[in-house]
């Protein structure tokens, strides 16, 4: 082992994918002999990682930042080493606190959630045994322990999607979440080939060194591999048109779908942030990152509305907004992402543990009728919606001339802040509504504005700040996005709500069928695997409410 310093901030850092995994690694028999006791274990090891957590960042505070290198094995070639390291830095300390907290909300959940399935103790050995190989991807320092874990973490979730095997649906989704991920592991695999052999180390801290102290163009290794972290970015990220498997993989238990859309989905944003010095360098990948962002984040946005199913909204907006995240990242906005990540994950688990409860809420009475709103009136919210992003973001300091990307993300903030606002005029006795709507969409707008701040304080030393100055090219693409999502809004609140021409029926068809494009993606899984996923692949091995 080596060790650079006195190591205590990395030893806790590795404290959660090591307890974790000690407790996945357990035989599925004796599991299943303890189910209560191994719901305890899996709580247990994730509060103390969550703990762990907690005092690294108060380590790392105290000037305790020394990497940790566990164990190492040099790679052919001359292309780096395979290294089980602790990367120590602010990135990890913010993602492990989120996972670690995560996993012990989704735990708890699980122990009266499946109580009394024969599978439970399974459920829990394989919850920590994903989890623990997700936590070893969020503290890798080296690229390919990166790579590797990312899809061992894959493998480890087919597990839990195919929970209950006798589910057909199940089945095609986790088949199809498995030729995405092969695609972007073997992307992976080769980056870490590419980068090798330009910059002979594979560590996250040496490729950041390695790309600063190039002089002149990057090599087309590099070139290339910049390129294929994209892909394995969109592949991971569920983006527009491989987003198919990410709406279908709702067989699986509750807590499985929290997991996934609250957590590991974020794993290709995880890599761009790994990597932000490779990709700036290269430039046009992140162009084609944005642009695949750009249409996922439209596309889900007008989906999500036309959804029936409670949990099908929800997983259409985590489509939506994981495209809206690499739309940032393709920005350089890779702090702004990150703060993105954290509150989405947050919000997702919430959706998705109290998706059960939604039932309640709409057998509510007092729901008032919705008018529809002429276009004038939108128009006028947006434009107020406006001033005030603009404004508060001013006050703080944030503006134009410092930031052009705010171009897009004041208009996107302003869209935002308009929706409830919208919403409230679309309803009956908009007044005393309007009372309430208005301030807390000023608020909103100032609370982001000043964790945009503070997330760019804290995590620049890491991530690099926000652009301070754009081509015209880049100026050209910002007012494109703002433009696209006024746009959006306008579709959103006017259109469709009013959709009683036979054009915008159609549109409402076409979009709750997700413009058709998963239809191929289907066929192809079902070529490849005809006698898995057919209506005699086996009933359920448990209540069809389970996966509800």
């Amino acid at each position: 082992m080596h060790t650079a310093g006195t190591p205590i901030t990395g030893y806790l850092l590795a404290l959660a994918p090591a307890l974790l995994l000690l407790v996945g690694l357990l035989p599925s028999r004796l599991a299943n002999r303890s189910p209560r006791v191994m719901g305890w274990l899996v709580q247990a090891a994730a509060v103390t990682g969550l703990l762990g957590a907690l005092g690294a960042i108060a380590s790392f505070a105290a000037g305790d930042r020394a990497a940790v290198r566990f164990a190492a094995v040099d790679l052919p070639a001359g292309i780096g080493q395979l290294a089980l390291a602790v990367q120590v830095d602010r990135v990890t300390l913010a993602v492990l606190t989120l996972v670690t907290l995560l996993v012990s909300l989704v735990a708890r959940f699980s122990v009266n959630y499946l109580d009394g399935d024969r599978d439970q103790g399974r459920f829990f050995r394989l919850l920590a045994l994903t989890a623990g190989l997700f936590t070893s991807v969020v503290v890798a320092g080296n690229l390919l322990m990166f790579a590797l874990a990312i899809t061992l973490t894959g493998l480890a979730l087919n597990q839990l999607l195919t929970f209950y095997p006798g589910r057909p649906k199940a089945v095609m989704a986790a088949h199809k979440k498995m030729l995405m991920t092969r695609l972007a592991d073997v992307s992976m695999l080769a980056a870490v080939v590419c980068v090798g052999s330009a910059l002979g180390t594979l560590s996250f801290d040496g490729i950041a060194t390695g790309v600063a102290e190039l002089d002149g163009e990057l090599p087309w290794t590099l070139h290339l591999a910049a390129w294929l972290v994209v892909a394995a970015t969109i592949f991971k990220s569920a983006q527009f048109p491989f987003h198919g498997w990410l709406l279908q993989v709702m067989e699986a238990p509750t807590q499985v779908s929290a997991l996934l859309h609250a957590g590991i989905v974020y794993s290709g944003a995880l890599l761009v942030l790994r990597t932000p010095e490779l990709l700036l360098a290269d430039g046009v990948a992140l162009v084609a990152l944005a642009l695949f962002g750009l249409t996922t984040a439209v596309l889900g946005s007008l989906a999500m509305l036309t959804q029936t199913a409670i949990k099908s909204s929800l997983a259409w907006s985590t489509a939506a907004q994981l495209g809206f995240m690499l739309l940032e990242l393709g920005l350089g906005l890779f702090t702004l992402a990150l703060l993105h990540l954290m509150a989405h994950s947050l919000y997702k688990a919430h959706a998705f543990l109290a998706s059960g409860s939604i039932v309640d809420v709409l057998r509510s009475p007092g729901v008032p009728v919705q008018r529809r709103l002429a276009a004038r009136h939108w128009l006028l919210v947006v434009v107020a919606g406006g001033v005030a992003s603009f404004g508060i973001g001013a006050l703080l300091g944030i503006t134009v001339a410092h930031e052009p990307a705010l171009i897009a993300l004041g208009t996107i903030v302003a869209v935002a802040i308009a929706q409830p606002v919208l919403q409230g005029l679309a309803l009956q006795g908009s007044g005393a509504i309007l009372a309430r709507v208005v301030p807390i969409s000023a608020l909103v707008a100032t609370v982001y504005f000043g964790f945009h701040h503070l997330f760019t304080l804290v995590f620049a030393a890491d991530l690099g700040g926000i652009p301070a100055q754009a081509s015209v090219a880049e100026y050209l693409f910002l007012a494109l996005v703002a433009l696209v999502f006024v746009g959006l809004s306008f579709v959103q609140a006017v259109v469709i709500p009013g959709g009683s021409s036979p054009r915008v029926r159609r549109l409402f068809v076409h979009l709750y069928n997700g413009l058709y494009v998963d239809h191929w993606m289907e066929r192809l899984v079902y070529h490849l695997w005809p006698h898995r996923v057919g209506p005699r692949s086996g009933r359920s091995r448990g209540p069809m409410s389970r996966g509800a």
